[in-house]
C-alpha cells in the first residue's frame, strides 16, 4: 500500500497527470476529426484505425517523458529530483530507458496493426467467420456432372485440398481417406466431427461439363452443424490447382487469426497437362481398391500421366508408392523382387524431388522405400521427418515413424507417433490395428479391447479386428470367445493361413480334437493330435520315422525331444534337444515371445552338467527380451517366460510368483503341468493349485466352445 501512495505522490510531484490530460485530450479531437474526414474523402477505414492505433500506441512514450520532463511557461525542463542541488543532465539509464518503452510501443502499435489489417482484408474479400478453429476435416466432393461419371475428379479434389490445408502449421487436418470412410455411413456433420474429433468440415460439390468446372464449397461447424461460409467458384478444367489453392487460403484465413496473401499458398500437385492430371486421378482411383488387379492399373495410369506430362512431380511419387506395394512382402500385392521395387522407386522418387523438392509426399515415400524395401532404418527416420516438416498433418508419414521407431527401440517416440497418426486418421484399419495391439502391450487390455471392437464395427468385412480380438481373448484366457474371433477372421480370409493355425490350436488346446480334425488335413498336426488324446506310442513311433526321415532337421529334432520330455523317456529328450541344438541356425534359437527353443535347450544342458553352455544361452535369452510395458506391465507369455526363467536360476519363489501372475493374467497351455523347466516348483502346493485352476479353465471353455460351435472352418487350403 505504501509503495502505491509513493507513486501516487510521485504523479503528483512530476505532474504526469496534467501532461496526459492534455495528450488525450488531442487524442480524442483527433478522433474526431477523422471520424468526419474519412467518409468525406472515402479514404479507407485503415486509415482511420492505422491512426487511432499510432495515437494510443505513442501513450506509454507520452507517459515516460512526462516523468522525466515538466511543461514550463518557460519551455520544456527537466523535473527537478532535489531542489538543493543543480539538475543533472540525463545519462545512460535513462537513454536506455527511453529505448525500451518507444521499442516497445512499435511492437505494441505494430501488433495491432497488422491484427487490425488482417481483419480489414478479410472482411473485404468477405472471408469472416464467428468460429476459429485449428483443426477440420475434408469430406468427399460429390459428384454433380450430367453423366454422374467424375467421382475420380471428385475424390482427387478431396486428397489435393485436405494435403494443402495439412501443410498449414497450427491446423491439424484429418487424413482424407477417414472422410471416404465415413462419408460411406451416411453420418451426421456432428457425428463425423465426433469420431475425427475436429471442430469443422469442409465439403462441397463437382460440376464438370466439357472443359468447364464448377466447384462449390462449404465449411461446416461440427458443434451444431450450422454452415459457416460457403462459395462457388466457376472455371476452366486448366484452373483446377488456382482454384484448390484459393479454397484452401480461404479456409485458412476463415479459420486462422493469420491472413494469408494471394499467392502466399503454392500447390505442388499441378501438371501443365489437365490430361496428365485426369490420368493421374484415376490412378489414384484405382490405388484406393488395394487390390492387386487394382495397383497394377494404378502404375499404368502413373506411367501414362508422366507420358503426358514428363515434369509432373507428384506423378513419380504415386508410381514409386504404387511399386513399393507390389514388392514381394508387401500386402500381399507382391509381384516384384523388393531389390528391384527399391530401384525403381528410387530413381522416380529422385526426379519427383529434383522437380519439387518441398512436396511432402516425396520424402514421405521415400522414407517408407527405404526402411521397407532396403532395410535402412536410420537413413528412413530423416526422409519421414522432412516429410512430417512440410506437412504436419500427413498421418501415413506418422504410422511408417512409428514402424521405424519400434525397429530402432525407441519404444516411446514410436508410441507418439502411433498416437498422432491414429488422431489424424482414426478410421483406418492399420491405423486402429496398430493402436489396439500396442495398447494391449502396454497393459491397457480394456482400451484394446474397445479399440478392436470399434475395428470390427467400422469394417465387419475385414478380418483383422476379428483377428486382433482373438489374440487379445487368448492372452486373458478367454479361449472359447477367441476360438470364435479366430473363425470369424478366417471365414473373411480363407487364404489366410495363420488365421487357420490359431483356430486349430484353439482347437487342440480346449481337448476338441474330432472338431480340429474335421477342419484340417495338415499332416504336421498329426503328431499333436496323438499326444493330446494320449496315443503315446503312435506319436513315438511317427516321430521314430520323422526323425529317420530328417535326421538333420533340427526342428524335427527338438519337436521329438519335447514329447519325450513331457509324456515319454526323459533322457532320450535331453539327447534330442542337445542333438538339435547342434543344426540350428543361431539366429532360430531365440523365437520370441518364448525364447524357444534356446530355454529348453538350456535346460538339457543343465541335466547333463554343462553349466557354462546353459548360462551361455540364458544369457542370449535375457538379452534379447524387450522392457517391460508401462507400470512394469508383462503379458501371459513373458510372465510365463520368467516363471521358467527363474525356475531354471533356482529362484523357487520368484518362479511361483510369476507362474501365478501369468495364470491370473490368462495363461491356459494344458501342458504347463509337465513341463519339465517347472520341475523344481512342480510338486508345491502353489503349483499344483494353479495348474488346476489351468484345466478347470480350459473345461469350462471347452463347454462354451461347444456350445458356440454351430458352424465349422471351411476345409484348410493345406
Amino acid at each position: 500500500m505504501k509503495v502505491v501512495m509513493r507513486f501516487l505522490s510521485e504523479l503528483r510531484r512530476r505532474k504526469v497527470i496534467q501532461t496526459l490530460i492534455p495528450f488525450l485530450g488531442l487524442i480524442w479531437l483527433l478522433l474526431q476529426i477523422i471520424a468526419v474526414v474519412t467518409p468525406l474523402l472515402n479514404l479507407s477505414p485503415l486509415v482511420a484505425t492505422s491512426l487511432t492505433i499510432f495515437l494510443f500506441a505513442c501513450f506509454p512514450v507520452v507517459f515516460y517523458l512526462s516523468w522525466y520532463f515538466d511543461i514550463t511557461p518557460q519551455g520544456i525542463k527537466v523535473t527537478e529530483v532535489d531542489t538543493t542541488e543543480t539538475p543533472k543532465p540525463l545519462g545512460l539509464k535513462w537513454w536506455l530507458g527511453f529505448a525500451v518503452v518507444f521499442a516497445g510501443s512499435i511492437m505494441l502499435g505494430y501488433h495491432y496493426f497488422n491484427s487490425a489489417r488482417t481483419d480489414y482484408v478479410k472482411r473485404t474479400e468477405g472471408l469472416v467467420s464467428s468460429v476459429k478453429a485449428s483443426s477440420i476435416a475434408v469430406l468427399p466432393f460429390r459428384d454433380q456432372s450430367p453423366d454422374n461419371d467424375q467421382q475420380y475428379l471428385a475424390a482427387g479434389v478431396t486428397e489435393e485440398l485436405a494435403s494443402l490445408l495439412g501443410q498449414m502449421s497450427g491446423l491439424q487436418v484429418a487424413s482424407a481417406s477417414a472422410g471416404f470412410s465415413l462419408a460411406r455411413q451416411n453420418l451426421l456433420p456432428v457425428d463425423i466431427g465426433k469420431r475425427l474429433q475436429v471442430e469443422t468440415l469442409l465439403s462441397g460439390s463437382i460440376h464438370k461439363s466439357g472443359n468447364q468446372l464448377r466447384l462449390r464449397v462449404e465449411l461446416i461447424s461440427t458443434s451444431d452443424g450450422m454452415t459457416l461460409w460457403t462459395q462457388s467458384f466457376s472455371r476452366e478444367l486448366t484452373d483446377i490447382f488456382a482454384i484448390e489453392t484459393e479454397i484452401a487460403r480461404a479456409i485458412v484465413n476463415l479459420l486462422q487469426e493469420r491472413y494469408l496473401a494471394a499467392g502466399s499458398l503454392k500447390n505442388l500437385n499441378n501438371t501443365a497437362s489437365s490430361d496428365a492430371y485426369l490420368m493421374y486421378l484415376r490412378g489414384r482411383e484405382q490405388y484406393r481398391l488395394q487390390t492387386t488387379e487394382s495397383i497394377k492399373e494404378a502404375r499404368r495410369l502413373f506411367e501414362q500421366a508422366i507420358a503426358l506430362d514428363p515434369e509432373y512431380a507428384m506423378a513419380y511419387v504415386a508410381l514409386a508408392d504404387t511399386i513399393i506395394l507390389l514388392a514381394e512382402g508387401s500386402a500381399g500385392f507382391g509381384i516384384l523382387k523388393a531389390d528391384i521395387a527399391a530401384t525403381l522407386a528410387e530413381q522416380h522418387l529422385a526426379k519427383a524431388l529434383v522437380r519439387a523438392p518441398e512436396l511432402a509426399e516425396a520424402h514421405a515415400v521415400r522414407g517408407l522405400m527405404l526402411f521397407y524395401l532396403k532395410g535402412e532404418t536410420d537413413a528412413a527416420l530423416p526422409a519421414l521427418n522432412k516429410a512430417l516438416s512440410l506437412n504436419p498433418s500427413l498421418a501415413s508419414a506418422h504410422l511408417w515413424r512409428f514402424a521405424a521407431l519400434e525397429q530402432l527401440g525407441r519404444s516411446q517416440d514410436a508410441w507418439q507417433a502411433l498416437q498422432q497418426a491414429h488422431k489424424l486418421d482414426p478410421i483406418a484399419i492399420t491405423h486402429q490395428y496398430n493402436l489396439a495391439f500396442k495398447l494391449a502391450e502396454r497393459g491397457e487390455l480394456t482400451s484394446a479391447e474397445q479399440q478392436y471392437r470399434q475395428l470390427i464395427a467400422d469394417f465387419p468385412d475385414s478380418p483383422m479386428g476379428y483377428a486382433g480380438l482373438a489374440d487379445l481373448l487368448t492372452q486373458t484366457g478367454e479361449l472359447a470367445d477367441s476360438l470364435n474371433y479366430w473363425q470369424q477372421a478366417y471365414r473373411l480370409s480363407p487364404d489366410n493361413s495363420n488365421y487357420h493355425r490359431s483356430a486349430i490350436g484353439l482347437l487342440i488346446e480346449l481337448d476338441m480334437l474330432e472338431t480340429a480334425k474335421r477342419q484340417t488335413s495338415d499332416p504336421r498336426y498329426e503328431p499333436t493330435f496323438l499326444l493330446r488324446s494320449q496315443q503315446y506310442n503312435e506319436l513315438f513311433s511317427l516321430i521314430a520315422f520323422q526323425l529317420s526321415a530328417n535326421p538333420e532337421d533340427p526342428w524335427v529334432a527338438f519337436e521329438a525331444g519335447w514329447y519325450q520330455l513331457l509324456v515319454g523317456d526323459k533322457e532320450q529328450g535331453i539327447e534330442l534337444l542337445l542333438q538339435a541344438h547342434q543344426y540350428f541356425d543361431p539366429s532360430d534359437l531365440l523365437s520370441l515371445p518364448m525364447c524357444s527353443p534356446a530355454l529348453e535347450i538350456a535346460w538339457a544342458y543343465q541335466q547333463r552338467k554343462q553349466a557354462e553352455a546353459a548360462a551361455k544361452l540364458l544369457q542370449q535369452c535375457n538379452d534379447s527380451l524387450p522392457p517391460a510395458g508401462p507400470n512394469g506391465y508383462q503379458d501371459i507369455y513373458r510372465r510365463y517366460l520368467n516363471a521358467r526363467l527363474a525356475a531354471l536360476q533356482n529362484q523357487t519363489a520368484k518362479a511361483l510368483s510369476e507362474l501365478t501372475a501369468a495364470v491370473n493374467q490368462g495363461w491356459r497351455q494344458w501342458w504347463s503341468r509337465h513341463d519339465p523347466l517347472l520341475a523344481p516348483i512342480a510338486d508345491t502346493t502353489e503349483a499344483k493349485a494353479l495348474f488346476n485352476t489351468i484345466e478347470q479353465g480350459l473345461q469350462q471353455h471347452r463347454a462354451k466352445a461347444a456350445a458356440k460351435l454351430q458352424t465349422t472352418l471351411p476345409n484348410s487350403p493345406d
